[in-house]
This record gives C-alpha cells, sequence and structure tokens, in this order.
C-alpha cells in the first residue's frame, strides 16, 4: 500500500507561520481526539478547510449565535 504525503501550503495563523511539520501534528492531534474544546478563530478556519470531515469535533465558537 502506497501513502502519499498531503503538501500544505504555509501561512500564518495567529501571528505564527504554519509550515508542513505544523499541519501533521494538527491533523494527528485532530484525528487522536474526541472533542476540541476552546480553539482560535484562525485556528478554527484552517481546520474547517483543510479538514472540513473533522470540524464536527470544534465546540461552536464563542462567536457563533
Amino acid at each position: 500500500m502506497t501513502h502519499y504525503l498531503r503538501v500544505y501550503t504555509p501561512r500564518v495563523v495567529s501571528d505564527h507561520i504554519m509550515m508542513q511539520d505544523d499541519f501533521v501534528r494538527l491533523h494527528r492531534f485532530l484525528l487522536e481526539s474526541e472533542d476540541i474544546p476552546e480553539i482560535s478563530d484562525d485556528l478554527r478556519n484552517v481546520v474547517e478547510e483543510e479538514w472540513a470531515d473533522l470540524a464536527h469535533k470544534l465546540l461552536p465558537s464563542k462567536n457563533d449565535p
């Protein structure tokens, strides 16, 4: 079985430049976690854009009505 590494474009998230390793660690964390209690809006946007299928693990934003 061949595994392909997804390549992520670096992006600024909360004054930090997310690089490939950051995306890989975040994705692994999302896969291993049940619910993510608190997350910045910037990071929430990353999760929703990159892994929409995992966004259900994010608790509602404080900004959601």
